[in-house]
This record gives C-alpha cells, structure tokens and sequence, in this order.
C-alpha cells in the first residue's frame, strides 16, 4: 500500500498534490491513477480499493491528502457515505464524486451532502484531463481557504488587541488580546462604543483630528485609555479605515520598538503566504526601491527574491506597458496617495502577463514609512474579454439565428434579451418578454430555490437541468436548459440555452412504458412458467426412479429445452432494460472463464488474443457463452471440436471448426427461432447479435479457417 508525505505540505508549496482515490475496481483505480498522474505530473494518487479501508485511512491521514476522488457504487459504503466520513473528519478538503452510476438526483444528493465536484466516469481520455483540471481547482480552492483561515486565527491569537468599530462607532468585533487589555469579557465589549475608552477631556480631540484623520485612510498615535475598573493604559494604536466605512482599532502596550518589531515578525509571515503578489518600497531611499516581496510575487514574474529586492517596480514594464496607466501610478506616489490599475508587465522569460497592480501608503507617525502593493495575475481575464470583443459579431449573429431558444436574465430573475426563436415558439413579441421574469414564464418555478441556484453557479460553466415553458396560449412544454453564468462588465448575468424536448420526452416515456411491459414480460417467465417447470422435472426424476419407458429420455429432451428456452427468453427481456456499465474487459481471461460455464464435452478453447476490450462484462459474458454453446451444439457427432477467439485489426473473432453455417442462411441467423440444432433454442445467436449492437459492434458471420463459422466483431 502506497503512502503519502508524512506530514501536510505548507501553502508556499504549491505544485505537488496528494489526492486519495477510492474505487472498488482494481483495474479502473489503476487507470485512473496512471491517466491523472500522466495529465498532471505534480499530482501522485494513492488508490484504495475497500472504501472502509479508504475511510480508516482519511480518519488517520488525513491532512497529508489534497483531495478524495470517490466513486458512488462500491460495496458496503457508497460514495456518499465516504463523503460523509471525510466531511465529519475534515469538513473543507475537497472530495470529488467520479462515478459512472451518476444521475441528477445523486448529483443532486452529493451537492447537499457538500461534496466539492461531481464528475461523470467516461469512455475517453478527456474525462480524465477533465478530472485532473477539476483536482487542481478543488485544491486550489482549498489551499486559499487554508490560508485565509489561518489568517483569522493569526489576527484572533494575535498579542495585539484588535477591535473593529462600525459606522455608528461601537464594537463590532474584539479579538481575545482586547480582553486582557480592557478587562472585559469579550460580550460586554461588543456594542460599547469608543468613547467609553477615552478620558472625558479627550473625547472631543479624537472627534476634532483623529476621526477625521483615521476616516482619510490611517491615524497612529499614543493614548491613555480607561479600562473597566477605572485604571489607564497607555497604548500605542492605530484607526484604519476601510472601504465600508468602519475602522480597524489596533492597540498594544508595549514599546513602539518591540511592537513593530514583532509586527513586522508576524505581519511577514502571513504575507509569504498571501495568495497574491505583495511588494512594499521604501520611498525614503533613492527611487523608491523594492525592500520586500513575498512568494507569490517570484511564481507570478519569475524573478527570485534577490534578483528583485533593490530595484524600481518599472522593471517589470516593457514596449508594450500603457504609458498613461504607468503615469497614474507615479502620479499616486507623488501624492502619497492609493491607487488601482491594470497593466501590462513582462515577466523574467519576457512573457507578457496582465497585472492588476493596487499600491497604498503606509503611515508611522503621521509620515510615510513605506508603500505596499498588491499584484494580480489577470492575463485568463483579459485574454476571456478580448476574446468576447473579437467575438461580438459572430455571437450576436449565433444568438439571433440560434436554433435554441435563448433568453438573457439578470441575478433577479428579469429577463434583458431574447432571440426571436424564443419569441416564435411562445408566441411573444420580443418587448412582451423583456421587463418580465423568468418565473411568468415558468410559472411553476420556486424563485428562492432558483435564487439561490444562480448564486452557487460557477461562472463560466454551462449547467443543464430540465424545465417547463408556457406559451402565451397557455399550453406548456417540456424544455432541457443549459444555464450559464456570465460577467459582464462586472454585473452577473444568466444565459439560458433553451430546447424542446417534447419528443424525447414521449420516447422516453415510451420506453419506460415498454421496460414495464419488459419487467411484466420476465416476472411471467422466471416465475409463472419456470415454477411449474420446475415441478415437473422434480416429478419427472421421480417418474424415472419408479418406471422404465422409452418415453422418458424425449420428455428429459423437452424439459431441457424448456429451461433453456426460459433462461434466454430472460436474457433479452434484461439486456434491454438493464444499464451497461462499460470498462476495460481482458478477452483471454474472459473466454477461458466462460468457457468453464459452458458444457463442452470433448470440445478445445484456444485463446490467440490479449486484447483488452471497452465492455459491459456480464453482457460480452452473456455473448461468449452463447458462441461457445452455439459451436459445440453444432459440432460433430463426437463433440470433437475446436473455438479459436483471436483479435482483428478492428477488434476480436470467435470461429470453429465444425460444420459451418451454409452461405444461404448467414442473413438469418441472428434471427429470433433460428436453429439448426433438435437442442438449439433458437435465441443464442439473436442473443450475440443484441450483446453487440447495444455495444455499438457490427458483427459478421463467415466460413472459418478450417470450414467451420466465424463470427467477427467490429468494436472501433
């Protein structure tokens, strides 16, 4: 058994990636570990087999795993139930549904249990490049929470007291150090207001020019507030203020030396972590240098620290960097004030990236001590905008002459735009639908559950469910939507893709309606018939203990034949009603295990392939057998005879050496009732013929190498 690190990787380490997969498949879990290790090299898979032994294994190994993929139907404990275990443990790491028994009411079911994706298994290669970009996603995700968790903690254990005062100027928020600092229990401080820290004779001052000072971006000073019993502590403590109007208090006892130098401590850690490029300058020295940046900033450019610190941010322009944005930069220094751009910058290779660059002032003492600036990579955001701009013609020209309906609405549901396919099928003009809601046209919708649908939406990618429209004549009709969120200019807004499937609906219900007649169909077989069957061939061998006649051995025949004519009748009531669930089948292993199933008297299986074939295994089984039957029942007199399964360029054969299937009758021989055999049912061969078109194969029947029948099968 496989093993991860032994202890969890910190968030600077951002490349390797540990994920845990469960799926009681062997062979699967091992395609699955090689195809994600091979889409991702940074990601290693450790796979389990036995869920229970996978939930032991989270319970002990937890925080070493990135991610789980689990798949939903396994024995003893469903995918469900291991994401139980893994969220009652580890409520935030990531675990991914990847399963091929999926359907909207699991999906719909693992969503509420709070799995982080759901993933469909398929029968091609990008579902695992799907898989791997989903794993990435998840864990990045995750890491960022990590890290903005630990920040909370940090600012929550902090030795500094830290307050947050709202507009009104009360106690939002006091974290543990403002206790010991003030004497109160952390409930009476919230909601008192400031001026209950401050002398009576320095009430009025702060009003006069700290507020005011505080609310333009930062004040910093020393005091001597009051504490509950009555006593003064002198603090240095700083007001900031922030963008909804309330301010963050920070205040400390000790000296102003040992304060920053601990801050800075503390402050440079959690920046190493940021998710985001940090930089701070110093504007005292020549050029306003770079004195510090944390790691993000080194993955973002390229540059190492050292290659960094010492010089002007302008390094990282080039030919192409707007003059008029690098201009409102500079123009903020000079100011000493904040500022937020975007702008092209270049990184170490000379690759060009979209920088959204935001840098403030930071104040000691009513001076500017240093500048700080935070860096995003928005080059997918940019590239996604250009790429719309370029687009317009062509998207407008594809939503009006679409043949979905298609209908633009915003986060509350009114509808913005509509193409006239939309307009057509409801019998609307286009501003009798725009002004509406969603829910005039869908009256039987849920705008709340809706609601709150749209707002967990990933953006930019397509959702489908299925719905109900209703024409202004009132009749309605069944609708498949694929939804999909979009930002526009940094408003949300919903594009719905819209189809009719009043059609598939009725075949749909044709078809449960024929699986009904199917199941009634096999309950009369297995049960009505085979019971009385089966009683009289237990009356038959007590017959054949009392009696001697030359009538037995045809009534044995019959009986036989009955019970064989019984058990394929159940083959192809089953074959089409029960699901396929394809994976890689080994053919050699197959055969040689089919071929013990069959009685085959004096007969010989030669096996010449080790193809691996993309089946449903009970159903290629259920088409093995039956070949094999087919061929000895034919065969000669004295069972002498050979089955070859061999591979094609296109796939796989099965062929004798027995009589053959005269030329004239290959047409029919998939036919129900065909047979040429007193024994045959005359279902065997109509069997294989089903097994391979619900797989997609075309199949041929041909003389064999030595006379005998081959039947070939085309899987590609």
């Amino acid at each position: 058994m496989d093993s991860p690190r032994d202890t969890p990787r910190s968030l600077s380490e951002s490349s390797p990636i540990d994920v845990l997969h469960v799926d009681a498949d062997p062979e699967f879990a091992a395609l699955v570990a090689a195809a994600l290790e091979r889409e991702c090299e940074h990601i290693t898979v450790h796979t389990e087999t036995d869920p229970r032994v996978a939930v032991d294994r989270v319970r002990r190994d937890g925080p070493t795993f990135d991610c789980v993929v689990c798949d939903y139907d396994m024995p003893d404990l469903d995918g469900l139930d291991v994401l139980a275990s893994v969220r009652a443990e580890y409520p935030e790491l990531p675990v991914i549904l990847f399963t091929a028994n999926g359907s909207e009411e699991v999906a719909s079911e693992a969503v509420s249990a709070g799995v982080t994706d759901y993933l469909r298994k398929g029968d091609d290669t990008s579902r695992y490049q799907l898989l791997a970009n989903r794993v990435e996603n998840a864990v990045e995700r995750y890491r960022a929470s990590q890290s903005l968790n630990r920040g909370l903690a940090a600012i929550e254990n902090a030795t500094d007291a830290v307050c947050i005062l709202g507009d009104d100027g009360g106690i939002e928020y006091a974290n543990a150090a403002c206790t010991e600092l003030f004497g109160y229990e952390r409930a009476e401080l919230l909601g008192r207001h400031w001026e209950a820290f401050y002398p009576d004779d320095d009430v009025q001052a702060v009003y006069d020019s700290v507020l005011p000072e505080a609310r333009e971006g930062q004040w910093s000073g020393q005091s001597s507030l009051v504490r509950k019993d009555g006593s003064l502590v002198n603090v240095e403590h700083t007001l900031t203020s922030t963008a909804d109007g309330s301010l963050v208090w920070t205040l400390s006892r000790v000296s102003k030396r040992d304060r920053l130098e601990t801050k800075l401590s503390r402050r440079e850690r959690a920046i190493d972590e940021a998710p985001i490029g940090v930089v701070l300058t110093d504007p005292d020295q020549a050029d306003n240098p770079i004195v510090y940046v944390n790691d993000e900033f080194t993955d973002i450019t390229g540059y190492s620290h050292d290659e960094a610190l010492g010089r002007n941010c302008r390094f990282l322009q080039g030919e192409e960097t707007d003059e008029a944005a690098v201009a409102e930069l500079r123009a903020a220094v000079d100011e000493r004030e904040p500022v937020t751009t975007e702008l092209l910058n270049y990184r170490k290779d000379g690759t060009e990236f979209w920088n959204r660059v935001r840098i403030a002032p930071i104040f000691d003492d009513g001076s500017v001590d240093l500048f700080v600036g935070f860096q995003d990579d928005i080059t997918p955001r940019k590239t996604y905008e250009r790429l719309l701009r370029s687009n317009t013609a062509r998207l407008e020209a594809l939503f009006e002459h679409s043949p979905d309906l298609v209908v633009v609405h915003d986060d509350d549901g009114t509808i913005q735009d509509v193409n006239q396919r939309m307009c057509e099928e409801l019998g609307y003009g286009e501003s009798d639908l725009v002004g509406k809601t969603i829910w005039d046209l869908d009256p039987a919708s849920d705008p709340e559950r809706s609601r709150a649908f749209w707002t967990g939406l990933p953006a930019n990618e397509p959702h489908r469910f299925e719905g109900e429209l209703e024409r202004q004549n009132g009749t309605t009709f069944p609708t498949e939507i694929h939804l999909i969120q979009l930002n526009v200019e940094g408003e949300q807004m919903f594009v719905a893709m819209i189809r009719d499937i009043s059609e598939q609906k009725e075949r749909e219900a044709e078809l449960v309606e024929q699986n009904e007649r199917l199941d009634r169909f096999a309950s009369v077989v297995s049960h009505d018939l085979r019971n009385p069957l089966q009683v009289a061939m237990g009356r038959f061998e007590m017959l054949q203990d009392d009696c001697d006649s030359d009538h037995l051995d045809p009534i044995d025949r019959a009986l036989d034949r009955m019970d064989d004519l019984i058990s394929d009748l159940l083959v192809l009531a089953h074959n089409g009603n029960d699901a396929m669930e394809v994976e890689p089948v080994g053919l050699a292993d197959l055969a040689r295990a089919c071929w013990q199933n069959v009685v085959t008297d004096g007969a010989t299986l030669v096996v010449e392939t080790d193809a691996v074939v993309d089946a449903d295994r009970d159903q290629l089984q259920q088409l093995l057998e039956n070949l094999f039957r087919n061929s000895v029942e034919h065969g000669s007199a004295d069972g002498d005879v050979t089955v070859t399964v061999g591979e094609t360029d296109r796939g796989f054969f099965v062929e004798d050496d027995g009589p053959g299937i005269p030329e004239d009758d290959r047409d029919t021989v998939f036919e129900a009732g065909y047979t040429t055999s007193p024994e045959g049912t005359g279902f065997g061969l109509n069997i294989v013929s089903q097994v391979a078109a619900a797989h997609g194969w075309e199949v041929a029947v041909s003389e064999g190498a030595e006379g005998g029948a081959r039947f070939d099968f085309r899987v590609d």
